[in-house]
């Protein structure tokens, strides 16, 4: 009874390390940042991400934290809760608001006005699993084109 239990376990064992080395982690890109109203209180737009997962199980994706940064400046940070699931080995289009309130709006502006083009977007993914919650993080670097 004792080398049945022991045997099981190890299998048991290896069998999720095998499982565990083979999930590859999602990754998301920026597709798009859009303004939709600027004003004296900030500026309200979108950002659109394409979510990818490489597996060959489909895996819930239950929010996302966020962060922009221009020339160093925080310009925005957001979350979203969400309820969608990525398709295995496919891409989803995940969308967020996003909204710059007047102070962090006048910084970035005079970095802008400085000539600085850098940003830097950090962003936590949250997957709700089985085995419970993964959460993956995403940095993308780039210049802003005008």
């Amino acid at each position: 009874m004792r080398i049945a239990l022991v045997v099981s376990y190890i299998t048991l064992t290896a069998g999720c390390s095998l499982f565990m080395h083979s999930i590859e982690r999602p990754t998301a890109t920026v597709r798009d940042v859009s303004v939709s109203s600027a004003g004296l209180g900030g500026v309200t737009g979108q950002v659109q991400m394409d979510v990818t997962n490489p597996n060959g199980i489909g895996v819930p994706l239950s929010g996302i934290d966020w962060q922009l940064s221009v020339g160093g400046a925080r310009a925005v940070t957001g979350a979203v809760e969400l309820q969608q699931t990525i398709p295995a080995r496919g891409v989803a289009p995940v969308t967020t608001s996003l909204s710059i309130g007047m102070l962090d709006a006048a910084q970035v502006a005079t970095v802008l006005a400085s000539g600085g083009r850098d940003y830097r977007i950090d962003a936590t993914l949250h997957f709700s699993t089985s085995v419970g919650q993964l959460d993956v993080d995403v940095h993308k670097t780039g210049t802003l084109a005008f």
